[in-house]
């Protein structure tokens, strides 16, 4: 049987931690921490994200479906983004705190079993 031969350190060597000068690592921004099961707040990033999907499939069904103008359906799909933000956010807001509301009641109660 032939002998294999010995593998050689794969990928990058290791990049040493940067240090500041008391000796510690670098503190990164404190992320708040839920409890487990704890709803996500709403956050502006996602209603964002999500506004601009719906305006960007909305944008074509207007052009090839109701066969509307290229320009007419971007300024439509611009006014319905501008809409979707802010309902977006309040419902956001209202099923986090309804979520929130059960979840606080839940843990309230005594667990029996």
């Amino acid at each position: 049987m032939a002998k294999r031969k010995r593998r050689k350190n794969a990928g990058p060597p290791p990049v040493p931690v940067k240090r500041t000068p008391e000796g510690e690592a670098p503190a990164r921004p404190a992320a708040p921490k839920r409890r487990p099961g704890e709803p996500v707040p709403p956050s502006m990033r996602g209603v964002l994200l999500r506004a601009g999907i719906v305006a960007a499939i909305f944008y074509p069904y207007l052009v090839y479906v109701v066969g509307e103008s290229a320009v007419g359906a971007l300024l439509v799909s611009l006014v319905a983004f501008a809409l979707m933000v802010p309902l977006g956010l309040f419902l956001d807001r209202f099923r986090y705190k309804r979520q929130m509301k059960r979840w606080t009641e839940a843990r309230a109660r005594p667990q029996s079993r």
